[in-house]
């Protein structure tokens, strides 16, 4: 399924143009906290035996707001992207995943980014774990708006046989440069940048298959963002 939603993901999007400070920062809301470094991984460190992990992922970015904001746009409904993912681990519950959009996606829009795990306490008697993820990325859209996010999450997850749950809060920043002149994107035609820190929930749900895995995430921002991936482990 999630191979099929990659298929049909789209990186095309029109921006909207004559942005003002207002609608500069809620376009930021948007593209920059939803292209932000989603969790969507299985829970089990890959450090505890030294594994590498290789996964597709298809993440959906609201526009219904986005279409409003300066002289519009045409777009509704949600931002389809697809990312690729490879992770490594490090020692034993500590863990490092790389993600990045790939070429054949177009240029209109590209993502990359990293994030660094750590399983820093198992309950003894529970099968519950608690995990402190950090992480940074950077995504560009049209070569209008250059943005950078970086954040940090508590994660809890419970683990059942081969399904897990996983909820965590935390904190998430995002600076973006919209870019000014005659072919820019705002309202007086100057380069601006704005620059947004807001909380961050998270609840998903992790499915193992032998080596491979199926997560599903809802992240909530400002806005609510859906993503999916399939992983396998080695």
């Amino acid at each position: 399924m999630i191979f099929a939603f990659a298929t049909l993901a789209e990186a095309a999007m029109t921006l909207p143009k004559n942005l003002d400070n207002a609608d500069q920062s809620r376009a930021l809301e948007i593209l920059g906290f939803g292209s932000a470094s989603k969790i969507l991984n299985n829970p089990y460190p890959l450090g505890g035996y030294m594994g590498i992990e290789l996964g597709v992922s298809t993440e959906f970015i609201p526009l219904d707001d986005l279409q409003d904001l300066g002289s519009g746009t045409e777009d509704k409904g949600e931002f389809n992207y697809y990312t690729l993912t490879l992770g490594k681990g490090l020692f034993y519950n500590i863990d490092t995943y790389l993600y990045f959009t790939p070429s054949v996606q177009g240029e209109n829009f590209q993502n990359f980014g990293a994030q660094l795990r750590w399983g820093f306490y198992e309950f003894n008697f529970f099968p519950l774990t608690l995990s402190a993820i950090l992480y940074g990325g950077g995504a560009n859209y049209s070569n209008l708006i250059n943005i950078s996010t970086f954040g940090t999450d508590i994660l809890a997850t419970v683990n059942m046989d081969n399904v897990a749950i996983y909820a965590g809060f935390g904190s998430i920043r995002a600076v973006g440069k919209f870019i000014g002149g005659a072919n820019g994107i705002t309202d007086d035609q100057e380069t601006t940048e704005q620059d947004l820190v807001e909380t961050h929930t998270v609840f998903g749900v992790s499915i193992g298959i032998s080596k491979m895995f199926i997560a599903m995430e809802i992240d909530r921002y400002t806005d609510t963002v859906y993503s999916g991936k399939l992983g396998v482990r080695f």
